[in-house]
Parts: structure tokens; C-alpha cells; sequence
């Protein structure tokens, strides 16, 4: 029991990391997906408001409509969003990141709800469905599902793709390698779900084809906008590691990121062998086979060879001379430990081996 208790304290502490900056970003994430999820609602209010009453005003013509019978089974509509976000909500709490996806989930999806208010009251459409109801006023303090006239684009198509995009982008690499074609198999389940219940909200007439297809899109964009400029300006910045690397300093312990590490470093190897010994942290040295060159240093005195001088913090104008050392004065060797004087800097001579 105490063995289960710590493993479970390992696992939630490596991947949530309550900082003031994971709080702070997760919480502005939060209240930017609730602000914009209120006003999408006002306006889908005012959108109601306006639309023509599809009593009197002939409906748009749609193809899927003349192909797909109606049906009058709303609930369908609600269960497909509630079998998609479920799972994907359990799916980012027990991520590798769940603050960092969770974040990028909902600032999809306000993306989405924003470019919503823009596009749903300013071009009224009589509902495809007959039988719903008009807001009568008070926008701001409605709140109804399937309101007539709340059509350009699909907000229920927008949960399905964006459910879809999740487990297609982190869901994947949740499976070990030998489990893959599992992987692929609930991908493939989770896109006939999103697909299958765009039919349903087709089929329901809850929206016109055109409104369900720009929500593909939508999502579909934003989402890999979010994931561009996550990668780009946080991740490959450094920046809001609290929340992109959650277990610390120590190594990605995301088994895809591993064989990715792995991969990079058998190519550097077969490259670049001396770069790759690098960076696995070992120094390449160099070796002396050559003794070096004697040098020279001129001076008003002569030349004087044969040692090789070493700047040190000692008295200016002398050059030490070890004892049983020679130097070459205009010429002649002198022998002792005496010292020579020179102007300017002071030079320690060892003679070259």
C-alpha cells in the first residue's frame, strides 16, 4: 500500500508542477476559454434574434440534405460531444504535460469561439430545422442550446475535431512501440466518431453542410497555429518550462522523445563520430607529437632563446633565470641565477624540453 501511495505521488509529481507561473498561465488560459465562451453565447443570442423565421422564409438549399434523411434525435448530438471531450479530457490530465496541453486545448478553443462571435449574427440564415425556438431578448442572461438561426459555424464540430486532433497529436505516443497499431486503431475510431457525428448534427438539420465543414477548418487551423507558436516562441525558447517541462531538469521521460534522442544520436555517430563523442560528454584531446619550436623574444639587450616566456605578476623589467640555466646575450651564454633586466614587461623563462 505504501509502495502504491509513493508511485503515485512519483507519477503526479512529475507531471504537475504548481508554480506561480503554471498557476497563473493555466489560469489565464482558463478565464480567456470562459470569457470567450460567454460572449459567443450572447451574440449566438443576437444571431437568433435576427435570423428569419424559417415558417415563412424558404430554407437554403443543401445537398447532404437532399442525401442524408432527417431525423429529429438532438440528444445524439449532445452524447457524440460528451463520448469525444470525455476521454479527451482524461487523455490531457494524465499527459506527460497536462497544464501545457490543457492550455493549448483551450486557447484552441477560444480561438475558436472568438472567430465565432465574429461570424455568427452578421449574416442571418433561417434555420435548417423546424420547430426551433427564437431568442426573444435579454442576451446576456440567455443560455439555450439550439436556438434558431445559430448557425455559421458549428460549435459542436468544433469539440468533435478538436477532440479528434488531441489524441491525434498526443495520443499516439502514449503507446510503447510494440502497442502502435493500437494507436492507429484508436485514431481510426476516434476520426469515424468526429466524422460519424458531423452526420448526426447534419442529419438532425441542427446546421446547414457548410456550417459543419468551416468548423473542420477552423479547428482544424487553430490548432495547428496554437501548436506552431507553442513549439516555436515557448518550447524551443525555454520559456514556461514549469509548464512544457513539469519533471525538472532530469532527462524527458516521454518514451517518444527517448527514440527521438536515440535516433539523433546513432545519425550523429555514423556523421559526425568526434561531434557525437562530444556530446555524450566526453573531451576529444589532441595529441603532441612534436615538441614546440624554440622562440625568440627581442630585446635591447639581444636575442634571447631557447625558453619560453610565461607572463607572470612579478617585479617589472626582470626576466628569471633558473639556476644551471643559460642565456644568450648579444652573443654570449651566461651561466648562473642572476637576473636581466628589461624595460617594460616581466617574463618567467622555462627552457623548452
Amino acid at each position: 500500500m505504501a509502495l502504491t501511495k509513493e508511485r503515485l505521488k512519483k507519477w503526479f509529481l512529475q507531471r504537475y508542477k504548481f508554480t506561480r507561473q503554471s498557476i497563473l498561465v493555466t489560469f489565464l488560459s482558463i478565464a480567456i476559454f470562459a470569457l470567450t465562451l460567454y460572449f459567443m453565447n450572447v451574440m449566438a443570442n443576437v444571431a437568433s434574434y435576427l435570423s428569419p423565421n424559417n415558417t415563412t422564409t424558404p430554407k437554403l438549399s443543401d445537398r447532404l440534405f437532399d442525401a442524408i434523411p432527417s431525423i429529429t434525435l438532438l440528444w445524439l448530438t449532445d452524447l457524440a460531444d460528451a463520448l469525444m471531450f470525455a476521454p479527451t479530457i482524461l487523455l490531457v490530465l494524465t499527459h506527460y504535460r497536462p497544464l501545457y496541453l490543457l492550455c493549448k486545448v483551450l486557447l484552441t478553443w477560444a480561438l475558436c469561439n472568438l472567430m465565432r462571435i465574429t461570424t455568427v449574427a452578421i449574416t442571418s440564415f433561417p434555420d435548417p430545422r423546424d420547430g426551433c425556438q427564437h431568442a426573444l431578448g435579454e442576451f446576456f442572461t440567455t443560455f439555450r442550446l439550439h436556438r434558431c438561426g445559430d448557425c455559421m459555424f458549428s460549435g459542436h464540430t468544433v469539440i468533435f475535431v478538436i477532440s479528434a486532433l488531441v489524441w491525434t497529436s498526443h495520443g499516439y505516443h502514449r503507446f510503447p512501440r510494440r502497442y502502435r497499431w493500437l494507436a492507429w486503431v484508436c485514431m481510426l475510431f476516434v476520426w469515424a466518431l468526429c466524422i460519424g457525428s458531423a452526420f448526426i448534427v447534419i442529419a438532425n438539420r441542427a446546421h446547414y453542410t457548410v456550417d459543419v465543414l468551416v468548423a473542420f477548418y477552423v479547428a482544424g487551423g487553430n490548432w495547428y497555429l496554437l501548436t506552431y507558436l507553442f513549439d516555436r516562441y515557448i518550447e524551443d525558447k525555454g520559456k514556461l518550462r514549469d509548464l512544457t517541462r513539469p519533471w525538472g531538469s532530469g532527462p524527458d521521460p516521454r518514451p517518444h522523445a527517448q527514440e527521438r534522442a536515440a535516433r539523433r544520436q546513432r545519425q550523429l555517430e555514423v556523421s559526425d563520430p568526434e561531434k557525437s563523442g562530444a556530446l555524450e560528454g566526453h573531451v576529444q584531446m589532441q595529441p603532441v607529437d612534436a615538441v614546440a619550436p624554440e622562440k625568440e623574444e627581442e630585446s635591447e639587450y639581444g636575442v634571447i632563446t631557447g625558453y619560453e616566456p610565461v607572463v607572470q605578476e612579478s617585479i617589472a623589467g626582470e626576466i628569471q633565470v633558473e639556476p644551471g640555466q643559460s642565456s644568450r646575450n648579444n652573443g654570449r651564454e651566461t651561466e648562473g641565477s642572476g637576473t636581466v633586466e628589461l624595460p617594460g614587461e616581466a617574463y618567467s623563462c622555462n627552457k623548452s624540453q
